[in-house]
């Protein structure tokens, strides 16, 4: 590879990046890809011609039959791409990091963006090509299916974007795990995840986070690509549950599952390329982590408000659609207090993985310093990494406590609760929380570090909890020293919050006097532990500014005197 070869080609034209070259001639080899080409291509056809042969069996048309044959081969061209491309991804990466190719790659004349599409491509190059070895089989079932390119085309192009999605999480995971094996576990945990787990978040009105997976326009196309009669059967199921509109917009499930993916796409692309840049960059700035928070705030509310008024947004609405055991459905008022405060709690834990990436270490702050000095100034860009993330988290931590008001006071003043109100004091509880919890952890982490926060984490977060579920199940009397200890935890403080100030609150006589006190008293300690978490952080970094600024001065001073 020459510096003439890496500059001949344009970002976009990644047919002709070296990099992706150099994956195509590794991974592409005749007996690997053969091998690999066999396997696909005798598990793809007896894909087919098992479900025709079943089908007939069954008495199905040979179009249904051939439905029936799609559905498998969907399914299995998904796991290639994101199982097995996901994993290549991120234990590609960190191979190349171990081997030193990563620090070779930097010096390539060409742009952060160029190698990292290099990269996302290159590296699960070969599962691609198992991908479109399927693809003739697919043509032909949804040729004899007789299967409209309207939905068909939809489904593959978010197949696509997942794909890329989930290939971008295998090189962030690659390019921040330094164990190859841990790289690999992780990107696969995650998309597990994705289908599995975050997914239920769905049905306690978090609605956009199912947008991260392919569910919706599966579910969508279904009634399509099923054998007829059961198609029409599910679509009319399908008309009785309204879909999810972004603040009422009539958008199809396909284009709102892509614009939802593209946020988290150029995010983890703009991760990659500051990563490109300086290896010691943060994944995110400042800037970007606050705007990239806030969209994920708007996102929550536009999905999850326009499902109120239908009643869909709440969990027992699904389950009753499902076991059909009540015909009048109303939900329960311990159903919104709940989606609240989880709400609430999803909305701070964001804050503490977006407070993580942007916080300066110890050496960051000095290297900054340093460069400062360098270049001849006595304060640090505003937003640079070596920046205290003190104004940032602030930000969304009021950001995240107008999301958790807005939400709370769409469920709450809804038509399926006349004559209730959400309190403005309720918003200034909502900031009250979200500052002293994320901005105290901020603070804690920038001044402590990892360790200290891990510790803090584990004795105050998780042990209190721990403690409070095993006394709960000996006896009723000890419910209130168990809402004590779960109050410690500061993740807890949403849901305490909802319990204590929304009128819908229906509590046991013993716990509804616990929970308020335990909430002011825990509320009361968090915000004094982070004013003073605030206050030392300001003396910690104007010491190390003033050491750093100095030591380099008396530095100067003795080799000028040694002259």
């Amino acid at each position: 590879m020459t510096a003439a070869d890496s500059q001949t080609h344009r970002v976009w034209q990644v047919w002709k990046n070296p990099i992706f070259h150099r994956y195509c001639r590794s991974r592409l080899r005749p007996r690997a890809l053969g091998l690999a080409s066999l396997i696909t291509g005798l598990i793809a056809g007896f894909i087919v011609f098992m479900a025709n042969s079943g089908g007939v069996r069954a008495g199905l048309s040979p179009s249904d039959a051939a439905r029936i044959a799609l559905l498998f081969l969907l399914g299995f061209q998904c796991v290639i791409l994101f199982i097995f491309g996901t994993a290549q991804a991120a234990g590609g990466m960190t191979a190349e990091r171990d081997e030193g190719v990563i620090d070779y790659q930097r010096l390539i004349p060409m742009s952060p963006l160029s190698k990292v599409l290099g990269f996302l491509f290159g590296l699960p190059v070969r599962e691609y090509a198992m991908f479109l070895i399927i693809l003739p089989f697919a043509a032909w079932a949804l040729w004899l299916g007789e299967i409209s390119w309207h939905v068909w085309l939809p489904l593959y192009a978010i197949i696509f974007t997942s794909a890329v999605t989930y290939h971008l999480t295998g090189l962030v995971t690659g390019t921040v795990v330094k164990n190859r094996r841990w790289a690999f576990l992780l990107s696969i945990g995650i998309v597990f995840c994705l289908y599995t787990i975050i997914p239920q978040m769905a049905k306690v009105g978090l609605v956009y986070f199912k947008y991260l997976t392919i569910w919706p326009v599966i579910e969508e196309s279904l009634p399509k690509l099923l054998p007829r009669t059961a198609g029409s059967a599910l679509e009319t199921l399908q008309n009785l549950a309204p879909t999810a509109k972004f603040f009422g917009l009539d958008f199809s499930e396909a284009v709102f599952t892509f614009f939802s993916q593209l946020g988290l796409i150029l995010t983890f692309l703009v991760m990659l390329c500051r990563k490109w840049r300086r290896s010691e960059s943060h994944l995110l700035g400042k800037v970007w982590a606050t705007g990239f928070y806030v969209w994920i705030q708007i996102q929550l509310l536009g999905n999850s408000l326009p499902l109120v008024d239908a009643g869909s947004v709440f969990p027992s609405k699904a389950f009753n659609r499902m076991m059909r055991v009540r015909p009048g459905w109303n939900p329960d008022p311990g159903e919104a207090v709940a989606m609240s405060g989880i709400y609430g709690v999803i909305s701070l834990i964001l804050i503490f993985i977006f407070a993580s990436i942007i916080t300066p270490s110890a050496d960051s702050q000095v290297r900054g310093w340093r460069r400062a000095r360098k270049q001849g100034v006595n304060s640090l860009p505003f937003f640079s990494d070596a920046a205290t993330g003190f104004w940032a988290v602030l930000m969304m931590s009021l950001a995240g406590a107008a999301g958790w008001f807005f939400f709370t006071r769409g469920l709450v003043e809804s038509r399926w609760f006349p004559g209730h109100v959400v309190p403005l004091r309720f918003f200034f509880f909502n900031v009250l929380v979200m500052v002293a919890a994320g901005v105290g952890y901020q603070v804690l982490l920038e001044a402590k570090g990892g360790r200290v926060v891990g510790l803090v984490t584990i004795f105050v977060g998780v042990v209190p909890v721990m403690a409070g579920a095993v006394i709960v199940p000996i006896s009723e009397r000890l419910a209130p020293l168990a809402v004590w200890l779960f109050g410690m935890s500061p993740a807890s403080l949403p849901v305490f919050a909802s319990a204590s100030l929304l009128s819908l609150s229906e509590l046991p006589h013993e716990v509804a006097r616990a929970v308020p006190r335990a909430f002011q008293f825990w509320l009361f300690v968090t915000t004094l532990a982070c004013l003073w978490r605030i206050g030392q952080l300001w003396l910690s970094r104007k010491e190390k500014a003033r050491s750093v600024l100095d030591g380099e001065v008396v530095a100067e001073r003795t080799l000028g005197a040694k002259d």
